[in-house]
């Protein structure tokens, strides 16, 4: 009962522009995790966000051809989620959400469609990296392999997906993109290593002709929990999984296998406030 009360409590109208405020109960764990380890605070700030549900591309620029709001906290999707609470977790105050939730999204271009990251491979996880706000620390926990596939305009012309995307040939992005992934046997059997506050993306194993590989995402956190905004039927919320079970859903994947996982931590392994 308390869930569902704190979850309405949340379910805010979208915000006008990326410098809205998050929900008071989000605020007040922003202010009482000031001084805490980086994990801590994670888990601090998405505590207030379990139950949110899960609704597909939640956010937009509030114009043609995505007019959904720029902030909203009464739904996330698993990238949203990721981006508010690497936001929020990096954040002195709140006054500095606006800006690093427009670096995560468009890194240093205005918030448009055309410069928004909507490619993880490409586009978000280079432009975090490049921004320094988030770290690359898979080979830590095994051997990778690694995964490299150039992109071009004839891959973008012949797949399927394409027509998804509301973007002239000349604004999708081209280039090779590459992981180093950590083998899903790898992750089941060094899962419990892997340290909280960690963010772990899921790497499907590569198709000809599409340019993607990861589908989802997530924080782990202390106790072997996995943490994220799921897309599972039966649970379309943001809500808890033990990692090591999640792990092994996963091997179960068939239409569309999964390869293995990532991992990124954001830097300093403490609060910025510290």
């Amino acid at each position: 009962m308390f869930l569902l009360f704190l979850v309405a409590a949340l379910a805010e109208p979208p915000s006008s522009g990326l410098h809205q405020p998050p929900p008071e109960a989000v605020q007040e764990a922003l202010e009482a995790s000031a001084s805490a380890s980086m994990a801590e605070r994670i888990r601090a700030l998405t505590e207030p966000l379990l139950g949110t549900v899960y609704i597909d591309d939640p956010l937009g620029e509030q114009q043609a051809p995505d007019d959904d709001p720029l902030v909203r906290y009464d739904a996330f999707d698993c990238l949203t989620f990721v981006e508010e609470v690497v936001a929020l977790s990096l954040a002195h105050d709140v006054d500095e959400l606006g800006g690093l939730r427009q670096t995560l999204r468009y890194g240093d271009a205005p918030a448009s469609y055309a410069d928004r990251h909507h490619f993880m491979e490409l586009q978000w996880i280079p432009n975090a990296v490049d921004h320094g706000l988030l770290v690359d620390t898979t080979s830590e926990y095994g051997e990778t392999v690694h995964l490299e596939k150039t992109v071009d305009a004839a891959l973008w012309h012949a797949w399927s997906g394409r027509e998804r995307f509301a973007m002239t040939d000349a604004e999708l992005p081209t280039g090779t993109m590459s992981l180093d992934v950590l083998p899903l046997d790898q992750a089941i059997a060094n899962h419990r290593s892997f340290r909280p506050g960690s963010i772990m993306m899921i790497v499907r194993k590569d198709k000809p002709g599409v340019p993607i590989w990861i589908t989802h995402l997530g924080f782990v956190l202390e106790g072997g929990v996995f943490r994220h905004a799921s897309r599972m039927a039966s649970s379309m919320r943001v809500r808890d999984h033990n990692l090591g079970w999640y792990l092994g859903y996963l091997a179960t994947w068939e239409s569309w296998p999964v390869m293995g996982v990532v991992l990124y931590e954001m830097p300093g392994g403490t609060s910025p406030t510290r």
